[in-house]
């Protein structure tokens, strides 16, 4: 989505506000995919009187993830604030700077940058999520199972907890 500054940039410090709606593509964040959906964003820009463009706004999204623990769709609502700058000439000093051609100021850059940064480290379904047995890989939120009764869990590493649970020398 790309804004008209033209009048702004002939109009010096005059306000302009608008209202957009933006599309980003789904994406993965840290090894987990991540898509915004219904983002609205809605503010006012003006030119700063040296052909640059000063942007601030708020956007509201809808973020669909999968849990950490059990891999369920999750669903939350975001909501940020956009500040940015635009500038004709790219200042390789100034890595916040966002640069723009003739009069069109395109939004995605700044919307999908402000977002990306109010997400939470890690989704979780519910914040008491119990994950999937690492057995058997059923989603034990749902389901119980058997794999994990009295404890006994063999693998390649169950004869060193041993040796650690019996405070065995090595």
């Amino acid at each position: 989505m790309s804004l008209d500054v033209g009048k702004a940039l002939k109009n010096p410090g005059q306000v302009y506000p608008f209202r957009a709606a933006v599309t980003l593509p789904e994406m993965e964040v840290l090894s987990d995919p991540v898509r915004f959906e219904d983002i609205e964003v809605e503010g006012e820009f003006f030119c700063t009187g040296d052909n640059r463009i000063s942007l601030r706004a708020g956007a509201a999204a809808k973020v669909v993830s999968r849990c950490c623990r059990c891999l369920e769709r999750v669903e939350a609502d975001v909501r940020v604030q956009i500040d940015a700058l635009y500038a004709k000439q790219p200042d390789p000093d100034d890595p916040d700077l966002y640069s723009f051609e003739a009069n069109a100021v395109e939004l995605t850059d700044a919307v999908k940058d402000a977002l990306l940064l109010e997400l939470p480290m890690q989704f979780f379904c519910k914040p008491d999520c119990k994950g999937l047995c690492p057995v058997c890989g059923v989603n034990l939120n749902h389901h119980t199972c058997t794999c994990q009764e009295g404890n006994v869990v063999t693998g390649p590493f169950s004869a060193l907890k041993e040796i650690v649970l019996n405070n065995e020398e090595v």
